[in-house]
Parts: structure tokens; C-alpha cells; sequence
């Protein structure tokens, strides 16, 4: 059985599916493996424009990593879990595609690290977000406690971290991290989705790095990097098409080029 399985949502978009459901699809060093895998081969397709990332049965996006594979003095293998988990969801933050979090359940631990590494977060009624790996003696390793502060600040994800409090769909909602909370997901990531295929695949890779790199720069260097990029997008043959579509009142057809 694929512990990420792959499926075709829509033209142009593709689901992973972490498939774990008998472990609420907790992170493993196998799973870890296929979810590396599964993101080189959507961000080299170039039929694949939007991402989506879902957990099997219901009960669980992610709940956390697999702990049971480091009881024990196993030092060195969890270094080398840790290390690799940073590496993977670092990928993911910087694919160049938009990637959709689809979150019903348990979001936590390294659940929440990959959602937050995500661009648009979805979630049901029944979602349940949190970093609780102080409750085992430990802290996040997968940029939980970067990722978090920077989305919702220092005081909620205080709350979340220090007290070990979870986040309710809504609560996401209210502060900002889910676009949406919903009982019908599937609708409202095919939405989501269609709006993604709408907009020029070179802009968006450009957003997505803009918007990640300028949030620690100066504001006046970030803004330099904002304009760089628009000169250079307006000299792509998408630009050129973008703004013919708008004048001659028809739908654009960005090729990424």
C-alpha cells in the first residue's frame, strides 16, 4: 500500500493523500520518503499547476510524527529524521506551484509544520491544529515554532506551544491561518484550485518566493525585489499574453513562459 497516494483531482491538479488512517497518517521514515518523491515529481510535471495535500480516513490530516519509531536511545536515527523532515518540508514551502492544505482532524506536530508550509489552508468544523511536542519532553524540529509565530504571532502560538492548546477550525479562521472553514472540503479545494489554474504559473512562482523572502527583508529592499520581478514578468511571453487577453476581452492561455 502507498503511504502518499496520488490522484488527479482536476486537469492541472493533483492530490497527495497521506495514507496512514490506522496511525491517523503519522509521519514515518517510509512515508517521509514517498511524500520527498511525490514532491519532485509534481514540481518537475509541467501538467501539474496547483497541489493538494489531504490525510485518508477522516479522523487525521497529519497527527504528528510516528513516535514509536524513537523509543529508546536512538539518537542518531532521530537526528537524521529530524534533519531530513526540515529538508522535506522546506522543499514544500518553496515549491513553485501553489500547494492547498486540505485539514480535517488532527493537525499536529509535524501535521501542522507541513500545513504550514502550505499556501491556502482549508479546514473543516472538526479540525484540530496544534504543536503539543512539549507534552513529550520535547520541541518542534520542523520549523513549527518559526512557521507559527510568523503567521499568527508571538501571544496565540504561545498558547499553542507553551500551554499545549489546540486550534479549533474556526479559531485557524479567526486568526488568519485557514482561508476557510467548512463541512464540504472537497467543494471548496476545487474552488480554490480553479482559481489557481486562472493565474500565469511564472506569477505565481514569483509571489510565492517574493512574498517568502521579503517577509524578513527591509521593507524598502523587499519592495526593490517586488519591482525586479514585475519588470522581469512583463518581458515573458505570458506577460505579453496576459495583457493582450485583457484588451481583446478574452480568457488568457499562459504556458509558463
Amino acid at each position: 500500500m502507498a503511504l502518499i497516494d496520488i490522484s488527479e483531482l482536476h486537469p492541472g491538479v493533483r492530490q497527495l493523500t497521506f495514507n496512514r488512517p490506522d496511525k491517523l497518517n503519522a509521519l514515518s521514515t517510509p512515508l517521509m520518503a514517498e511524500f520527498d518523491a511525490a514532491l519532485d515529481s509534481a514540481a518537475e510535471d509541467p501538467s501539474v499547476r496547483v497541489l493538494v495535500l489531504r490525510g485518508a480516513g477522516g479522523k487525521a490530516f497529519v497527527a504528528g510524527a510516528d513516535i514509536a519509531e524513537y523509543q529508546g536511545d536512538k539518537r542518531a536515527e532521530f537526528i537524521a529524521y529530524q534533519m531530513n523532515s526540515r529538508r522535506v518540508f522546506d522543499k514544500l514551502e518553496c515549491l513553485p506551484k501553489p500547494v492547498i492544505a486540505a485539514i480535517d482532524g488532527f493537525a499536529l506536530g509535524g501535521g501542522l509544520e507541513i500545513a504550514l508550509c502550505c499556501d491556502i489552508l482549508l479546514v473543516s468544523e472538526a479540525a484540530q491544529l496544534g504543536l503539543p511536542e512539549g507534552r513529550l519532553g520535547l520541541s518542534p524540529g520542523g520549523g513549527g515554532t518559526q512557521r507559527l509565530v510568523r503567521a499568527v504571532g508571538k501571544y496565540a502560538a504561545s498558547e499553542l506551544m507553551l500551554a499545549g492548546w489546540r486550534m479549533s477550525g474556526q479559531r485557524a479562521f479567526e486568526l488568519g491561518v485557514a482561508a476557510e472553514v467548512t463541512d464540504d472540503l472537497d467543494t471548496a479545494v476545487l474552488q480554490r484550485a480553479r482559481g489557481c489554474l486562472k493565474i500565469a504559473p511564472l506569477a505565481q512562482a514569483e509571489m510565492k518566493r517574493l512574498m517568502r523572502e521579503g517577509f524578513d527583508a527591509p521593507i524598502e529592499t523587499a519592495k526593490s525585489y517586488e519591482q525586479e520581478v514585475l519588470f522581469r514578468l512583463y518581458s515573458t511571453a505570458d506577460g505579453q499574453e496576459g495583457i493582450d487577453a485583457f484588451l481583446e476581452k478574452r480568457a488568457p492561455e499562459f504556458r509558463g513562459k
